[in-house]
């Protein structure tokens, strides 16, 4: 096979103005951005005792640029100060050293950027990068500082490592993995005597304990609840320790352990808030539970509902006090407060500025627009080729999966791989598979009078789902483990028939074997074959039909054409190598479609045209990360939040 570097090939610009005009002519055109914006602040401390005054410190994550780093006042919510973390696209990672000095972790996947360290000096006003916590670490998940501010330590992934930087040294060690085998260490703290907890997922939920210096592991105390997922949000609280777990069936419990007997005192179900120790007062811990503050009794284990719901949407984090005013952030950047006196709370509105989001997915809509939806803080942007114009709402979830059916716009939406009707206005929720481990629909296809998807199951876990769904009867058949262990990432439907691609990955970076197909029969609910069609494949990806009645696919490393009625590769032809041997998750890489005689696709950052009788490539642009079909006959293109069309005139 051979790769033809056309005279088409485009260079993507990341940064470009806004296009109002209908875009015309032939070939590639930069459409600006389409208006994803929002403001998602995973990453919040509070620093109560600042000398000028109460501060909260929060970091917005960006798409490809610099995530900001927002200094708000606690009382007010008034904006002091925003400054950007160089390198880093976001955080969840951020806490305040016992000298008011602000530690951020960051993430960044890009080689050479991944997981950093950061310092805000207030008496500076000035951020200074303090390097990458442990090479090949992409994401730095949680920091603690030890009790007297000489150590900072950080948890990472996605090989789990545990690091320690020394604050007057300015340098990292790497403690290593403190529970092999589990892929982040999710949250740490440091008790009073410099005893460091790290909370780990996404498999075992343990908590290992490390001497101070966090050198030696003293010992492992296992979660007080069965199944998988992550020890999510650890604190020491007294003679407690606090472990909010997110379990792969979408629970999050909260484990009280008590230190000095070395067993656990109580399991608090549902616990909603991103973190547990902001909301300690004495014996009172104030928890979110189904969107409510709660207060809970760590002597009696007592629950009162305080009545308490208006924080702001998205998460709630409880972050600390000040006098008998709780303070606390949601996900969404808005600040509120609720006083323990008078039981009455307020919002306070985000005054930090909103970033441009990554498009995450694309699809045609039945009205001739072309939609796309949002990475992380999701939302859903309409752009109509027509008249050049666009429309945004803000509040919709992550979409995964993007399908028109029956005249009718169907999102897939993570977290619990949920299948939203859209009304034009906001989603509706058809169909939740949290319960059943699920999380991701990347693939949706208009399978007759179903609605066709296929899933990627919760992290810890294997066995994603091929899921038919009736919207207008609400009617599901859900078949988990159609392979199994694998996640179903690639569809395609004709005649009665569903035919499917997977990943062997699950939520896991283990692979069940190697990627296969298969073909299901609706009618006779039937398996009709299953094959392996590329050996030594561990991920498949989009499939589809040509105007022949052909089924092709597209994997990172190969083009194959399949015999519908057997499953029997015809053709198969290698367009690129691929990593497999580095592999730890491959769910969505390519996206394939048969248009005006050619096959279209796109694969490993690049678009190609594809000739179906030669199997030859032609790169048509690159560097892309999304790729659909409009509903006018173009390509519409998407790389970070930059909007692109590929016009095709031949």
């Amino acid at each position: 096979m051979r790769v033809i570097l056309a005279s088409l090939l485009v260079l993507l610009c990341l940064t470009a103005p806004a296009q109002a005009a209908p875009p015309t002519g032939c070939g590639f055109q930069n459409l600006g951005t389409l208006p994803l914006t929002g403001i998602t602040t995973a990453g919040t401390a509070l620093d109560a005792g600042h000398p000028q005054g109460p501060r909260i410190y929060s970091v917005t994550s960006a798409a490809s640029r610099q995530a900001l780093l927002g200094i708000r006042d606690a009382r007010t919510g008034g904006l002091i100060a925003e400054r950007p973390l160089p390198l880093a696209l976001g955080s969840w990672a951020v806490t305040v050293a016992p000298d008011h000095s602000v530690y951020v972790g960051g993430y960044n996947g890009t080689a050479g950027a991944m997981g950093r360290l950061f310092r805000y000096d207030p008496t500076t006003d000035q951020v200074s990068e303090l390097g990458m916590a442990v090479p090949g670490e992409s994401f730095v998940w949680s920091v603690a500082t030890s009790p007297d501010g000489s150590a900072v330590y950080g948890g990472t992934s996605p090989t789990g490592k545990l690091f320690r930087y020394d604050v007057a040294a300015g340098t990292f060690t790497d403690l290593g993995t403190p529970v092999p085998g589990d892929q982040l260490v999710r949250d740490l703290a440091v008790g009073a005597d410099g005893t460091v907890y790290a909370g780990v997922g996404a498999g075992s939920m343990k908590v290992a304990v490390l001497a101070p210096g966090g050198g030696t592991v003293l010992r492992v105390i296992d979660p007080p609840i069965e199944g998988s997922g992550y020890a999510y949000d650890v604190h020491v609280s007294g003679r407690y320790l606090l472990v909010r777990y997110s379990t792969s069936t979408g629970a999050n419990p909260m484990g009280v352990y008590d230190l000095r007997k070395s067993t656990w005192k109580d399991v608090v179900t549902d616990v909603d808030n991103l973190t547990v120790g902001g909301g300690r007062h004495g014996d009172d811990l104030y928890l979110f539970q189904d969107n409510e503050l709660v207060r809970y009794d760590l002597r009696t284990e007592k629950i009162t509902r305080l009545g308490f719901t208006g924080y702001g949407g998205g998460a709630a984090r409880p972050l600390g006090w000040l006098g008998p005013v709780l303070v606390g952030t949601s996900s969404t950047g808005h600040i509120w407060h609720f006083d323990r006196r008078t039981g009455q709370g307020k919002l306070i509105n985000s005054t930090l500025t909103p970033l441009h989001v990554t498009v995450r997915a694309m699809g045609a809509g039945p009205d001739g627009r072309l939609y796309a939806g949002g990475f992380f803080t999701g939302g859903l942007a309409a752009y109509d080729p027509a008249t050049g114009e666009s429309q945004f709402w803000p509040e919709v979830g992550q979409s995964e999966g993007i399908v028109t059916h029956k005249g009718k716009l169907y999102l897939g939406v993570y977290p619990g791989a949920r299948v939203y009707e859209w009304t034009g206005t906001a989603p509706r929720l058809l169909l939740d598979l949290g319960a059943q481990e699920q999380d991701r629909p990347f693939a949706m296809v208009s399978a007759g009078d179903w609605l066709a998807f296929g899933t990627v199951p919760k992290a810890g876990t294997h066995g994603g789902v091929l899921g038919l769904l009736d919207p207008a009867t609400g009617r599901s058949v859900i078949k988990r483990d159609i392979v199994p262990g694998h996640s179903v990432i690639g569809l395609a439907y004709r005649d009665g028939i569903v035919y499917g691609a997977t990943s062997a990955f699950g939520g896991t970076s283990t692979p069940a074997g190697e990627a296969a197909a298969f073909a299901y029969d609706i009618a006779t609910d039937t398996v009709l074959w299953r094959t392996t069609p590329v050996a030594g494949d561990l991920a498949l990806g989009s499939i589809t039909f040509d105007d022949a009645g052909r089924l092709w696919g597209l994997s990172p490393d190969r083009l194959f054409e399949l015999d519908p009625a057997t499953g029997r590769t015809v053709r198969s032809v290698q367009h690129q190598s691929y990593p497999w041997a580095d592999a730890t998750q491959v769910w969505l890489d390519t996206h394939l479609v048969f248009h005006r005689g050619s096959l279209w696709g796109k694969v490993q950052g690049k678009a190609y045209r594809i000739d179906p009788a030669t199997m030859a490539f032609t790169q048509i642009v690159r560097p892309v990360s999304n790729m659909a079909l409009g509903p006018d006959g173009h390509l519409y293109l998407s790389r970070y939040e930059n909007f692109y069309t590929y016009r095709i005139c031949a």
